[in-house]
This record gives structure tokens, sequence and C-alpha cells, in this order.
């Protein structure tokens, strides 16, 4: 037990909301712990709202309209050492921006989900010679060469075959990535009756469509041509209005239409498949709920290699369009209840509780 108070600040991004997302799980697991202060920060605060903003949607305009261009700059990034003086140049600015805020919550431990937190912690570390502990938690089945710094003490990452992709100096942990503790101990038939479902529907949800990463019209038509008589399909439009409106008006009849909600565990637990994108942090959610995964056409960059990683080693599967989409869902619903999965369970609900339990252990001995 340690008898020190423990000072953990967690650092995200809010690109995407799987970063987010990981440091609130390890969040929740450390302040159920004797002896511990959380504060859970995002590099974004370092400077002006209105550049966060301008960033974010650059970005998402960059994944919307024209993804090759992200798929350059991944590429780029990831090639050897080049790119390095721009990780440097961006990750020193930040560093300097954020000293002050670091230095105000003085912290014991960062654990950093994305890696330009990573590699600020690392900067800062050195220009102020702090013996701070620096985790990295990589939220992807792949592992960017950004993420690599001199300054982190220790990478926690997806799988244990992601090793390779981190130099042998570091200390490696594959516990898995977090996720939040809603997607334990859930009861498959009784989120099943909680949403009306019977025991003989295959259950397909299809996430993604509220950001607009899925064609959610698109695939939903082209399974109604073709739909077993099983299938049930439940789509969930997030917070996007407009969307649950449309979708509702065309197919209400024969479509369960969801608006933003907070019972994603229990619908994952109940469900059968699901049809979505390959975020890290959603993948490891799929995973944990033991769900058969078709994944529609992975956005170039991480995306792209979680799926690949995702198809060679977890069951997933990988569709470029709608037609391959409704072949492999009227090939899931001619599964009899009675056959149990070939494929393993890859799922890792406790990834976070073991995080933090390490990460515990470990400074107890520093």
């Amino acid at each position: 037990m340690i008898n020190k108070k423990i000072k953990v600040l967690l650092l995200s991004a809010p690109i995407g909301s799987g970063h987010r997302l990981a440091a609130e799980a390890l969040k929740e697991t450390f302040e159920n712990k004797e002896n511990i202060e959380v504060v859970h920060g995002n590099v974004f605060d370092f400077f002006p709202e209105i550049l966060g903003k301008t960033f974010l949607r650059v970005y998402l305009c960059i994944l919307g309209t024209c993804p090759w261009m992200y798929e350059l700059m991944y590429k780029w990034g990831n090639k050897g050492e080049g790119s390095l003086w721009m990780r440097s140049l961006i990750n020193g600015a930040l560093a300097y921006l954020g000293s002050s805020f670091i230095r105000k919550v003085a912290p014991d431990v960062v654990i950093a989900t994305h890696a330009t937190p990573a590699g600020i912690i690392s900067i800062y570390k050195r220009r102020n010679k702090a013996s701070l502990y620096l985790c990295g938690v990589i939220t992807d089945f792949t592992v960017h060469r950004w993420w690599v710094c001199d300054g982190v003490d220790i990478y926690f990452i997806a799988d244990e075959r992601l090793r390779e992709k981190i130099p042998a100096n570091f200390e490696t942990v594959a516990y898995g990535i977090p996720i939040r503790q809603s997607f334990q101990n859930l009861d498959k038939a009784t989120c099943r009756r909680e949403f009306g479902w019977n025991s003989e529907d295959k259950v397909c949800l299809l996430m993604g469509g509220g950001d607009g990463l899925l064609p959610m019209e698109e695939i939903i038509a082209s399974l109604i041509k073709v739909k077993p008589a099983n299938l049930k399909l439940v789509a969930l439009t997030g917070k996007n209005t407009t969307l649950y409106k449309k979708l509702l008006s065309k197919f209400g009849d024969s479509v369960q239409i969801l608006k933003y909600t907070e019972q994603i565990p229990q619908l994952m637990c109940g469900a059968d498949m699901i049809i979505s994108k390959a975020g890290g942090l959603s993948s490891a959610e799929v995973l944990a709920s033991d769900l058969d995964f078709i994944i529609y056409k992975p956005l170039p960059g991480q995306e792209e290699n979680n799926a690949k990683f995702l198809a060679a080693n977890c069951g997933a599967t990988i569709a470029s369009d709608t037609k391959a989409i409704t072949q492999k869902v009227k090939e899931l619903c001619k599964l009899e209840e009675n056959i149990a999965k070939e494929r393993a369970y890859y799922g890792k609900p406790q990834a976070a509780e073991k995080i933090s339990n390490y990460i515990l252990g470990r400074l107890s001995k520093i």
C-alpha cells in the first residue's frame, strides 16, 4: 500500500474521442484507490481556444474531403527519422506553453493517451530535470513513430504482437486498451430484454453515422433489400439529429433508430454483430463485448492499420462497400444460436485496472 499521496496527471488530446475515453477509463480506476489525486488535462488547453477549434476543423475537413492528404502526412511521420524535427518543434512549443500548468499540478506520474502529450512531457522532463514517471498508453492496434520518445518510462500497448514496434530499451507491457468499467459485469440476456430484442434475433448495430463516418442510409437500404428474417438492425445516430430524423422517416418501421445514448456498453453486450469504423478505443470495446466486427472502409493511417491487425488476428472483417457488408451479415445470420464462435475471445475489459495497478506498484518501488 502506498502511504504517500500520489498525484496522477492524465493527458489526452481531443483528436477523436478515443484518447479522452481511455484517459477517463483510467481516471475511474485511480479514483477507486486510496491516497490518489487525479487530474485529467487536455493539451489543447495549453494554447488559445480559437487555435484548438481551428485545428480540429481543419483536421476533420481533411479526413472528410481529402483523406489521401492525411495518409501522406501519417506515412511521412511514421517513416524513419525524417519527420522527428517537426515533432520536436511542435512538442517543444507546447512544452513551453504548458509548463506553468504542469508545474501547478506537480504530478508524480503523467499518463499520456496520445503521442503529442507523451512528447511534450518528455521534453518538459529534460528541460526541467523533472523526476516524474511518464507512461504512454497507446490506444491503437498499431504504434506510430511519433510515440517513441526518450523520456517515456513505460509503454502500455494493445497486444503482445505490437512489442516489436517499440525499441527494446523501453519497458513495454501488453495489457490492452483501457475501456470504461461500465463494459464489465453485464448480462447478455438482461441487456437484450432491456431493448426489446428476442432471443432468436440476430442484432446488428450500426455505429459511426452520427459523425458522418458511415453512409448509414446506404448501408441500411442495402441490408433491407435482402434482409434475413432474423436480422434486427439498430442504427445509432449519436448527436446528429438531422440523420436521426431522416432515418426515422425512411426506415423507422423496419429499423430501430436511436439518438445519442449512454447505454453503449449495454447495446454492445446485447448485440451479436456491429458495423463500424476501426478506431482503437471503439475496437477495444467491440472486442470486450465479443461482437462479430465488420469494419467499413477504414480511414488511412492508424485506422487502416487497426483494421489490418484486427482482421489478421481478431476475426474482424473489412468491407470495402455495402455489397461486402450485406454478404457478411447474411453469413452471420445463418449461424445457429447453439454453435459456438470459432474466434477466440480477444477483449481485455480489465486493461484499465491492470494498468493502474502496475503503475502504482512501480511508484511504490521508486
